[in-house]
């Protein structure tokens, strides 16, 4: 039995705020112009990627209206807008790609289309005045954005975002350097500079970046989309990286480098010991203090730092309660310059204690849980994010999923975490919601092994499960119909796959997959949620090949065609085929360019009917058919089988028209073949039978001379004839 009671009396990490964190921009020090801006890359680029819908699940944090939770704030009006009010044009909000995507043709085209640090809420009708306008001073006043003025090539939005512009601009110019595939933007001193990868007008957007500095409104978006795709904007944080890169300011004399803290994660009451290299070109380094507090803007604790060997500086921070947030700043003094460094942050851990229930108990292995409506504490690996939602999973296999609805958390696949809060049932799915308490144990965890199921097993057992399904058709692929999922099939049954608002994957009708994700259920569905790219892999070939047509071209040669192409050697082996009724295998020859035909010269056949037994025979995945049986039956050409009555086909020899007479004992569909002594069809076409005397023609056209085969069935009958063309 998987049940575990624990109670825990140890230090974990609260859900911590996502601001800068200690070191995130080592290696940056003492460069300027294209060595920052290479470095700055290094660390901001290969961002978690999300689909151009998760932006809408964004903004709702990133842009939210400080006064109304339900609102964002629109980038040029700067109006309070609800957050589900999407659509085209009008009022509507859509999301506005502040470097013009047309900048470089980048729609569709990931990550660029869909980098949230590049998209911003805005109304749609002054979003299509903007258009793809570079930015610049001047123009009319918009008649709805009252703060904006454009004219024909430029747009100047309203004073108080125009440094979030500038600093979006300047994070496109360096997160897209032109590796991977990805485009190289190139911010220019230009306007109309549609359609190249160019925006400008780089002189003006310096002088916004420095005359509207970053507020609390924008580093909250940074570290918003910080927690989704792991990347920060570097010009939020640190503005004076524009001016260093493009606008030719010298470094400092006094440099900062290396900034660590020890612990790296600590709990309340916990000192934190900071070391950090302090040196200066000018000389030796006369003083250097930190200064801390609980907010960004208020730092006002000042602690005098330590020197020692090779310019090394550490200070010791007091221990803080759990829960909370620490920012901090060193200021240098060189007798000459007084610098201060970034401002970092690190959070404060509160201490955990109380009685863990495992995710297996919780789902009892019934439909309900014995714990609804009671508050819980548990604890897993987290599978999958989803914006307001995740998954956790505690060990392998059946019943140990759980889903946990909780907006703005934002967790990251691979955390180990403790999460407390309400069971419910919800439409019959087991979740946890109303979370009052999150701790981190750990990230960068390896996740549970993926459950391998059948597609026909999407059941309670494995409700929020990681779980991998293989070799499975697409069996319907048009997921725009059918509320953005679709199906596939492993011979078991139908299972859904959903294309989230994470990741959308275009799939191809009767391609194979191998899928992994959550299987989530809701609106009486059971679905594989798919979460990023390598959820979805074309299917590993793990079946024999089969046989999809036999046709014996004469009394002494076959054409067998397999249903995928077969390995030459095993296939050419006479050894792996043989015929009853004292027919011989003689020799095996695989066509030259058909890998899925081969041509077997047998001793001969005569009238009646046989069984082809084949074995060994590989596709090119190694995959052997094992005593596969294949009924043929042979009938003479020249010799009509005369389930027609009173056949006639005239005239024969032919040259290209071919007349039929006979009578038909039912209305019926005729399919009629023209066959070349290889097995090769030449032509195809079909003819309504009536009950009683039929007669048509069928135009040959121009063959070569030579012998053919004509064949006529239908569902229950079939007349071959060997014909000639002269």
């Amino acid at each position: 039995m998987k049940k575990l009671l624990l109670i825990l009396v140890v230090g974990f990490w609260m859900m911590q705020s996502y601001a800068q964190p200690t070191g995130y921009y080592n290696q940056t020090e003492n460069l300027t112009g294209d060595d920052l801006k290479t470095a700055l890359n290094n660390i901001i680029k290969d961002h978690v990627e999300f689909s151009y819908f998760a932006a809408k699940t964004i903004f709702k944090l990133s842009d939210v209206d400080p006064d109304n939770p339900d609102n964002v704030i629109l980038v040029y009006t700067g109006r309070s807008e609800d957050n589900s009010n999407y659509g085209t044009g009008g009022d509507f909000v859509n999301r506005e790609h502040v470097w013009a995507k047309s900048h470089g043709n980048f729609a569709d085209v990931q990550p660029m289309f869909s980098d949230v640090h590049n998209l911003k809420p805005a109304d749609g009708s002054v979003n299509t005045s903007r258009s793809n306008l570079d930015f610049d001073n001047g123009g009319n006043q918009h008649p709805e954005a009252t703060g904006c003025y454009y004219d024909s090539d430029s747009w100047e939005p309203r004073d108080e975002v125009k440094g979030d512009i500038a600093r979006i601009i300047f994070y496109m110019d360096t997160r897209y350097e032109g590796n991977n595939g990805e485009l190289n933007l190139e911010a220019v001193d230009l306007v109309n500079t549609y359609p190249n990868a160019q925006h400008g007008k780089l002189s003006v957007l310096l002088e916004w970046n420095a005359f509207d500095p970053p507020d609390d409104f924008e580093r909250n978006r940074n570290n918003v989309i910080f927690s989704w795709q792991k990347n920060r904007n570097p010009f939020i944080d640190n503005p004076e990286f524009a001016d260093l890169i493009w606008n030719g300011a010298n470094v400092s004399a006094i440099s900062f480098l290396d900034f660590a803290i020890n612990p790296s994660n600590p709990i309340e009451d916990e000192i934190v010991n900071l070391n950090v290299s302090i040196s200066s070109t000018l000389g030796a380094i006369t003083n250097a203090s930190l200064f801390w507090g609980l907010n960004y803007d208020e730092l006002t604790n000042e602690i005098p730092m330590t020197s020692g060997s090779n310019n090394e500086y550490s200070v010791e921070i007091p221990g803080q309660s759990g829960e909370t947030t620490v920012f901090y700043k060193i200021v240098a003094e060189d007798g000459t310059n007084t610098i201060s460094s970034i401002t970092y942050n690190y959070y404060v851990a509160p201490v955990f204690s109380g009685e863990i229930i495992s995710i297996y108990d919780i789902q009892g292995q019934v439909d309900d849980s014995p714990y609804v409506d009671q508050i819980v504490s548990t604890s897993g690996i987290v599978t999958a994010n989803f914006g307001e939602t995740y998954f956790i999973q505690n060990g392998m296999g059946a019943w140990n999923g759980l889903f946990v609805y909780d907006p703005g958390r934002n967790p990251s696949i691979g955390d180990s975490i403790i999460v407390t809060g309400l069971i419910e049932e919800y439409y019959n799915k087991t979740e946890l919601k109303e979370v009052s308490g999150y701790y981190l144990i750990s990230s960068d965890n390896s996740l549970p092994q993926a459950a391998i199921i059948n597609t026909n097993e999407d059941s309670e057992e494995y409700e929020s499960v990681f779980v991998k399904v293989i070799n499975a058709v697409c069996t319907d692929e048009n997921f725009q119909s059918n509320f953005f999922m679709w199906k596939v099939n492993d011979g078991s049954g139908d299972m859904l796959v959903h294309n989230s608002s994470i990741f959308e994957y275009d799939p191809s009708e009767g391609e194979s997959y191998d899928i992994t994700g959550p299987l989530n259920y809701d609106f009486d569905e059971w679905k594989i949620e798919l979460r990023f790219e390598d959820d979805v892999i074309i299917g590993s070939d793990i079946t024999a090949p089969t046989v999809s047509n036999i046709f014996v071209v004469n009394s002494t040669s076959i054409k067998l065609t397999f249903s995928e192409d077969v390995e030459e050697i095993s296939a050419e082996t006479s050894g792996n085929y043989s015929i009853n009724n004292g027919v011989n295998v003689i020799e095996v020859n695989q066509h030259a360019l058909q890998k899925s035909v081969v041509y077997i010269a047998v001793s001969k056949i005569v009238d009646g009917d046989y069984i082809l037994i084949i074995n060994n025979v590989e596709d090119l995945a190694g995959n052997a058919m094992e005593n596969v049986e294949i009924e043929f039956s042979y009938e003479g050409y020249g010799i009509e089988n005369l389930n027609f009555v009173n056949a006639e086909v005239y005239p024969n020899p032919i040259n290209s028209i071919l007349h039929c007479k006979f009578v038909s004992s039912e209305n019926a569909n005729l399919s009629i073949n023209i066959i070349d002594l290889s097995g090769r069809e030449i032509m195809k076409t079909s003819q309504n039978l009536v009950n009683g005397q039929n007669n048509f023609s069928i135009f040959l056209g121009d063959q070569k001379p030579g012998i053919y085969f004509l064949e006529m069935k239908t569902d229950n009958k079939v007349f071959r004839k060997k014909i000639m063309f002269e």
